[in-house]
């Protein structure tokens, strides 16, 4: 009787725009529009002297907390599931690729509207393919913004908060690929984001176990899981090697909020065993072990951390390492850049990429000597330290313990 009180209380959206009819005259009347929304020039092409003029085409539904005495609830106020794809699709395609204004204001109006995707989901209890393609859609947005943004002003962008709903959606996107029977293409995709994203958690490589079997071997979450694992043990030279051959650009957004604390640990254990009187390391070499884009990356890690004298302006070709000198950064100063991302993002299209095109999973190291498999995925094999997955979910608790020493 429960179940079948709970089938009558669903409730299905018949708004067959972007933005209810009702919200439309609204906004118009209360000078509520946003920029992106505005009509520019009339029917004869004409510019509009007044910037108050809804274009109905562009308008689309803003999110808005529920309120008491308000109807949240009326079906033609909810999108149904096919006018949320569209919705989602014009975003991608019309808004995000915007260069002007800055990005910063492209990501507040998109991140608004998002939420209000997901929130007549929620009303509607969308769930199956059709949520689990809005989902990973809107995955691979945030993920994709605090790439992005990463160098923008706490005012511009809240990196916090756009990881709170980056881990709402792709919890819930997990859950739903584990209760949706049928195969799931973009699977592996995502289970790898959730793995790189919290690198080193003991809870997501505890979830990567508890996966079915052919799904843990998949090359690119065998890959994923090796980082973490790397992570976990310390061997940061091992995390950098496997990171910069991961073929997916959204697992590389998913890392790339790692890469300076891993720069900067693995500088902490160089120091610790070159920090030798008279000990010189060169330069170029060392910019190639941390995988730094150029010299002066390395410098600028250097510096923050206490290697390289800010008032020396001779030239530096060589570290001299100090265990007495060096401290780590109590803040970020400079993001480093991952070159493989920024060559993929250089080669393929914005939307295709967000919407889940064939560019998600690209191969950007065509000249490696790595092992690829069937599906022509690029699988890293490193010459000092192969591979070792642990299949079994109860060895888990000496990762945990060793996670937590670290930490």
């Amino acid at each position: 009787m429960e179940n079948q009180d709970e089938i009558n209380s669903i409730i299905e959206g018949t708004c067959q725009t972007m933005c209810p009819e009702k919200e439309m005259i609204l906004r118009e009347k209360e000078h509520l529009l946003h920029p992106f929304e505005i009509r520019l020039t009339d029917d004869l092409g004409q510019e509009l002297q007044k910037r108050s003029v809804a274009d109905y085409s562009k308008m689309v539904k803003e999110f808005s907390r529920p309120a008491a005495g308000r109807a949240d609830t009326e079906p033609n106020c909810l999108r149904p599931a096919p006018v949320l794809q569209q919705t989602v699709e014009y975003l991608f395609t019309s808004i995000v690729p915007k260069t002007h204004p800055a990005w910063n204001i492209v990501y507040e109006f998109v991140f608004d509207r998002l939420r209000a995707v997901r929130q007549d989901m929620v009303i509607q209890g969308i769930t199956g393919t059709d949520a689990i393609c809005l989902l990973e859609q809107i995955v691979r947005f945030h993920l994709y913004a605090a790439y992005r943004l990463r160098e923008s002003r706490i005012s511009e962008f809240d990196p916090v908060i756009n990881k709170h709903h980056l881990l709402e959606c792709l919890k819930r996107l997990l859950y739903l690929y584990q209760v949706t029977p049928g195969h799931h293409s973009n699977r592996v995709e995502m289970e790898a984001v959730y793995l790189l994203d919290n690198l080193g958690d003991v809870h997501a490589m505890s979830h990567y176990l508890e996966l079915e079997k052919n799904l843990r071997r998949s090359p690119l979450l065998l890959m994923s899981y090796e980082m973490s694992r790397a992570f976990v043990l310390g061997n940061h030279l091992h995390v950098l090697r496997l990171m910069w051959n991961l073929p997916c650009a959204m697992c590389l957004c998913a890392v790339s909020k790692h890469l300076f604390m891993i720069q900067i640990h693995f500088l902490e254990i160089l120091n610790k065993a070159f920090s030798v009187k008279n000990c010189k390391f060169p330069l170029l070499n060392l910019t190639k072990l941390l995988h730094a884009s150029s010299d002066k990356e390395t410098l600028d890690l250097c510096l923050q951390c206490g290697l390289v004298d800010m008032f020396d302006n001779t030239a530096l070709d060589c570290i001299c390492f100090n265990k007495t000198s060096f401290s780590k950064p109590k803040e970020l100063k400079g993001v480093s850049q991952l070159c493989p991302l920024e060559k993929i993002l250089q080669t393929i299209n914005l939307p295709d990429l967000l919407l889940g095109a064939s560019y998600s999973i690209v191969s950007h190291c065509k000249n490696n000597s790595n092992v690829t498999d069937s599906a022509g995925l690029k699988v890293l094999t490193d010459n000092t330290q192969k591979m070792t997955i642990i299949d079994n979910p109860d060895k888990m608790a000496r990762h945990a313990t060793v996670n937590n020493a670290i930490r």
